[in-house]
């Protein structure tokens, strides 16, 4: 029975080709989440006072299936709120009740909950790890530069190599801070190439970059849209 209800959810996380949210809390009215992987769908933009709800179609018809919140009045700034299917529209609205630009929601299909956040601009990030000249240690991490027309982007260029001295010699992360906690982002799976992979989450399990070619490289991490981006510069 167990084993059952466990695929069961496996399968529920995998349904969904697309996510969309509605409503007049909506920039237009309608928004198409972005489908990042591991069941996870995020938006990252502007919501306005009132309600919104999240549809697996752009809109709403015989097909269309609605994640309601599974407490009454839901705000959508929460730590993680679980989420039941319905067909009934009625029952599905979440509530934002502050107009703010940096909203950050992510919809998590394998646990069923919904996350949301006003997102605050960090003060800083580093980039540490076996691939970087300074390795793991704390106190000694790469400061990265604030955009500084935009507090959520920061860029770093420097270089990465294997650096077989260094445990977990091609590996490396970024911190929001010069130690391990609390602050940090991840790539979704262990070891993806920072010049292929440009998902990022905050937070959850230990999860490293590595590097494929050796060089000096510019990246640029956008923490709000969750973006990261790398080129070599220079072999």
């Amino acid at each position: 029975m167990l084993f059952t209800l466990l695929w069961s959810l496996g399968m529920s996380a995998q349904q969904y080709q697309d996510l969309w949210i509605a409503g007049t809390a909506v920039p237009g009215g309608v928004q198409k989440l972005t489908g990042v992987g591991e069941g996870d769908f995020k938006y990252a933009g502007t919501l306005r006072e009132g309600e919104l709800r999240v549809m697996t179609t752009k809109k709403v018809g015989k097909t269309t299936r609605f994640l309601a919140p599974t407490v009454p009045d839901a705000n959508i700034a929460n730590h993680g709120i679980s989420y039941q299917e319905t067909t009934d529209a009625q029952s599905a609205a979440w509530q934002v009740v502050v107009s703010e630009d940096r909203y950050k929601l992510v919809i998590n299909t394998m646990q069923m909950k919904l996350h949301g956040e006003i997102f605050q601009p960090w003060g800083e990030l580093f980039i540490a790890g076996g691939a970087t000249e300074v390795g793991w240690q704390e106190g000694k991490m790469l400061l990265m530069r604030q955009d500084p027309d935009n507090p959520c982007v920061w860029t770093w260029e420097g270089e990465l190599r294997k650096r077989p001295a260094n445990e977990e010699p091609t590996n490396f992360k970024f911190q929001g801070q010069d130690r391990w906690y609390p602050k940090n982002i991840h790539p979704y799976t262990a070891g993806a190439d920072i010049l292929t992979d440009h998902r990022l989450r905050t937070g959850g399990a230990d999860t490293k970059w590595s590097v494929s070619r050796d060089g000096t490289y510019r990246i640029t991490v956008d923490l709000f849209k969750e973006y990261v981006k790398a080129e070599i510069i220079n072999n």
